[in-house]
């Protein structure tokens, strides 16, 4: 039997969270899989009794004395899954990149293994020269889509095309983007629904609220009542490691149009959907004008097809990863002097509630 432990410090995070719970109800025979959750910030990590520790939150500077004494008191293998960190990401928010991959790197040194939940945000580690094979390999993301898939397909129906896009009200999710190409979309051509949480709810109120045919909603109850009345879905993130909505949306027999960032490529298909460049509300505007006069029943059958068994190849990897670790792979050694680090890189870390952490009397834990 190998035991498998899951850390969590943040269980709102939707995706992360149901990802792994999910993960670890279908990890099957030969393994006691669980979750926990606990506290990271500038903390000292327990004792952990695991043959296999998993690593899946967000790793910043205010969490690397954790990461680094749960190396040092885990007796197990420790595998660190990034859920977060994307080119895209980097593109879009970090101020001080050298900085930045100074932290990833120190993080990934100390695992025995590094996942990545999508082939771009792989190759995007590897060309950054932050993790390479056989120490990083890609397992794109799955979560159970039984409810989703019960939904009847998309298909073309009398009167406007009916967009919706769902998650959190955050920059990250680029529903701003989508509300201004919705400027562009006459009412006759296609609807929107938003449905969600986040602190830029009501800024993305304010810039709906001339649009009659654009409706901002709070969280909806689960994504199978929100997809019942939509024909297609949006996606137009700025960053995406993965993309979990736009697994939903095709299993769900819905075609996507997604910002062509990160895990989102590699989601897509003429067959199914359109990719347009992020950040560009023109373009998205164009795509909805050209799924409005598509037959939407094909692409509806072909993107339910393309979901088929991903929850399932996703756990057969994971099992071929834990039994390769455990049966074959020696415990990655740490070199505490290659793990130092200064104040100065600490305090110049690219986002702003890192800095705030660092500047803290705190600070005094990162030599």
């Amino acid at each position: 039997m190998i035991a498998v432990l899951h850390l969590i410090d943040d269980p709102n995070v939707g995706g992360v969270t149901r990802g792994v719970a999910d993960l670890t109800r279908r990890m099957g025979p030969g393994f006691a899989a669980e979750v926990q959750t606990m506290a990271t910030a500038w903390r000292i990590a327990p004792r952990l009794v695991a043959d296999v520790v998993v690593v899946d939150f967000t790793l910043s500077w205010a969490k690397l004395l954790f990461l680094l004494s749960l190396r040092l008191r885990c007796r197990g293998r420790l595998i660190i899954v990034e859920h977060s960190y994307t080119e895209a990401y980097e593109r879009e928010r970090v101020r001080a990149r050298s900085r930045f991959r100074v932290l990833l790197r120190l993080c990934f040194r100390v695992a025995d293994r590094v996942v990545a939940v999508s082939d771009g945000q792989a190759a995007w580690l590897q060309q950054a020269g932050l993790a390479q094979a056989p120490h990083l390999l890609s397992i794109p993301q799955a979560i159970g889509t039984e409810a989703v898939q019960a939904l009847p397909a998309a298909r073309r129906h009398a009167g406007p095309l009916r967009l919706g896009a769902y998650g959190r009200y955050t920059a990250q999710k680029g529903f701003d983007l989508l509300i201004a190409a919705m400027h562009m979309v006459p009412p006759y051509v296609a609807s929107l629904d938003l449905a969600g949480y986040g602190e830029d709810e009501a800024v993305l109120r304010r810039a709906a609220a001339d649009l009659p045919h654009v409706r901002v909603h709070g969280p909806c109850d689960g994504p199978a009542g929100f997809l019942a009345g939509i024909d297609c879905v949006v996606v137009p993130s700025r960053w995406e490691a993965f993309g979990l909505v736009g697994l939903e949306a095709r299993a769900a027999g819905r075609p996507v149009i997604a910002a062509a960032v990160d895990g989102l490529v590699e989601q897509m298909s003429p067959a199914w959907g359109e990719l347009v460049p992020p950040n560009d509300p023109a373009a998205l505007a164009a795509a909805i004008h050209q799924m409005a006069a598509r037959d939407l029943a094909p692409m509806a059958a072909a993107a339910r097809r393309s979901t088929e068994n991903q929850l399932d190849r996703k756990v057969a990897a994971w099992r071929g990863l834990l039994l390769d670790l455990t049966d074959r792979c020696p415990r990655r050694p740490v070199h505490l002097g290659e793990l130092r680090i200064s104040r100065e890189a600490a305090i110049a870390e690219c986002e702003p509630a890192w800095v705030a952490e660092c500047e803290s009397p705190r600070c005094g834990v990162v030599n």
